[in-house]
């Protein structure tokens, strides 16, 4: 997670909560990029990787190779998720 300003309109418990945790479980917004910017800028990434925080529990610090989520290798997910985009945007792929 990133500390940006995406809980300031949130409900006051929300933030009161978000304002005590945030120390320990965000990082700068900038770092927070690093990981989407890597994937998207490093030639040696391979499709299908993921990049994400390379500190305990993958939560701050800089990219690296991580697991994704289990759900994210489910086949008939990613289908429904590629359906629904075309559907949403009106832009459908040749492949």
């Amino acid at each position: 997670m990133s500390n940006t300003e995406l809980v300031r309109n949130s409900p006051t418990v929300v933030r009161a909560v978000m304002d005590r945790l945030a120390p320990f479980v965000t990082q700068p917004a900038a770092m927070g990029a690093l990981p989407t910017l890597r994937a998207a800028t490093d030639p040696a990434v391979l499709g299908g990787q993921h990049y994400g925080p390379s500190g305990r529990g993958e939560v701050r610090e800089h990219p690296r190779l991580v697991t994704s989520s289990p759900e994210s290798y489910d086949l008939a997910v990613q289908q429904r998720l590629w359906a629904v985009s075309e559907d949403l945007t009106g832009v459908t792929s040749p492949v």
